[in-house]
């Protein structure tokens, strides 16, 4: 007994003592399986883009397509068939997406601050965060977030990282009582950013072109995307 307690009040002393500690990515992505060949085409005009991402309307599988050699194509290769929802992130911090969150959310102001605070609550690693969009629907609200961490991160080696944190996820939750409480969470992208002081949020912008798409057996190319207009 008296060993169990002095690991737990090491783990608590260690946690009290050690800055916020990150060590990439993770596992966000889905890797793709030979035998789907479902795909998904297109490029911008505008701007360029650093990440193009395909979810499944089921938030389950995210992927992440490739892009050409000028960053203004991506290709989604050997998706399963479904139906995809895409965020595209360009190198001009904007972030352009088609998520099928539901219907735009119809809330009171008292029902709005309680949803911001389960958020907020919900990762204490990143200490800022946004609600870009959200929507309801029976009781359940799907809210896409983006969230930066601007304080002092550690990676698991010990050596501090020389940037800050965004992160980009759908959360869902559920309305209990005149609260709500977070259900899951659906990772779409984790990357540093510059360290700088009060670093903005990307700029946000829905295009419903890139939800819903059905993905089967044939190749889907959605053409050129006009993103010239901020």
């Amino acid at each position: 007994m008296v060993g169990k307690t002095l690991i737990i009040l090491t783990s608590v002393l260690l946690g009290l003592h050690h800055p916020a500690m990150a060590d990439g990515p993770g596992r966000i992505y889905t890797q793709p399986a030979d035998t789907d060949q479902g795909q998904v085409t297109g490029s911008v005009k505008g701007t360029t883009l650093t990440h193009a991402i395909a979810m499944e309307r089921d938030r389950k599988r995210v992927y992440l397509g490739k892009l050409d050699a000028g960053n203004t194509a991506f290709r989604f290769g050997h998706l399963p068939v479904g139906r995809y929802d895409l965020v595209l992130v360009t190198a001009d911090q904007r972030i352009i997406e088609g998520l099928g969150l539901g219907s735009q959310s119809q809330l009171d102001e008292d029902r709005t601050k309680h949803l911001n605070q389960s958020i907020a609550k919900a990762d204490s690693f990143f200490n800022r965060h946004t609600i870009h969009r959200s929507g309801t629907a029976d009781g359940v609200a799907l809210v896409f977030v983006e969230r930066i961490r601007d304080g002092q991160i550690l990676r698991g080696s010990g050596e501090e990282i020389n940037a800050n944190l965004r992160r980009l996820e759908v959360v869902e939750l559920r309305a209990a009582d005149d609260d709500w409480q977070m259900v899951g969470t659906r990772h779409l992208f984790r990357e540093e950013a510059p360290k700088v002081k009060g670093l903005p949020f990307l700029t946000h912008q829905q295009l419903p072109t890139l939800g819903g798409l059905r993905v089967g057996a044939t190749a889907r190319d959605l053409g050129t995307i006009d993103l010239t207009t901020k």
